[in-house]
């Protein structure tokens, strides 16, 4: 857009260029059976437990997986993934927590939802801590769990859909019928791998900062982020995936050839009084 078109009225030109939803737009044209992806659904709706109404942004899916993704545009902030040594795997790792439809072997021959481990491609780093920084400020200006939750819960409330309306007359399950959830953003990613004892704890800040920051196009957030049915679950994975890089991501996004042996929590999500 051509800031210098003076017949564009300035309050619509502060609204198309401060509103994120011609960037989910734009990814929704990403989405086409070139890349072997194809959109599901546009701004599907669910609800809170509260009765809150909110709108996942988009679901794909290449007949296997699903992901439900959450567009998140910016202008200025950088998201930087922390990878401290001793606590946790530093380096590249194919696991994911997330939500998987499974056909029950009884009479009814219903869809059932467990959260399971699954090993995916491709692989990423893997955090439970991300610093939120603009290009201005020293200062994070917010945590990225909010918008995690909320795509954790969106992609539990298209899980439910998706049992709900599964027909064993019509409709079959692969083995690996995955829900995965997706923050999509145009921030820069970053990730940071330090000695936790670089930090003072006088200050609690880093005596020296860790010299091995670097530049990510996705990575794995995962952590105990709270469900509709609450906490039960234990860990989630959330991707977190430059737009940029979407395509290339949605493309290499397939399970692994060997799987680990699934540790299943059986996910219930109660019915509305």
């Amino acid at each position: 857009m051509s800031e210098s078109d003076s017949t564009i009225p300035d309050v619509v030109r502060g609204a198309l260029l401060g509103s994120g939803f011609p960037f989910q737009t734009a990814i929704a044209q990403l989405l086409n059976p070139a890349i072997g992806w194809q959109l599901s659904a546009s701004e599907h709706p669910w609800q809170t437990p509260s009765g809150d109404d909110q709108f996942l942004d988009i679901v794909a899916t290449n007949g296997v997986l699903y992901v439900c993704i959450e567009c998140k545009k910016t202008r200025k902030e950088t998201l930087t993934f922390l990878r401290p040594l001793g606590l946790s795997h530093t380096g590249l790792i194919h696991e994911v927590r997330c939500l998987r439809a499974k056909q029950i072997s009884d009479s009814t021959k219903r869809a059932e939802m467990f959260c399971e481990t699954w090993d995916l491609l491709p692989p990423s780093t893997v955090s439970e801590f991300c610093v939120v920084s603009t290009s201005d400020s020293r200062k994070y200006r917010r945590m990225l769990e909010h918008d995690a939750r909320s795509v954790v819960r969106a992609t539990d409330a298209f899980a439910h859909y998706f049992k709900g309306r599964f027909d064993p007359n019509r409709d079959r399950l692969t083995e690996a019928c995955l829900f995965l959830p997706l923050l999509v953003t145009n921030a820069a990613i970053y990730t940071a791998r330090y000695r936790p004892a670089d930090v003072s704890l006088e200050t609690g800040e880093f005596v020296a900062l860790p010299k091995e920051i670097e530049p990510t196009p996705w990575v794995r957030f995962r952590k105990a982020f709270t469900s509709d049915s609450g906490p039960d679950l234990g860990d989630r994975t959330v991707f977190v995936v430059q737009a940029v890089s979407l395509v290339e991501f949605l493309r290499a996004l397939k399970p692994a050839m060997v799987q680990p042996d699934p540790a299943s929590v059986h996910f219930f999500r109660p019915r509305s009084p």
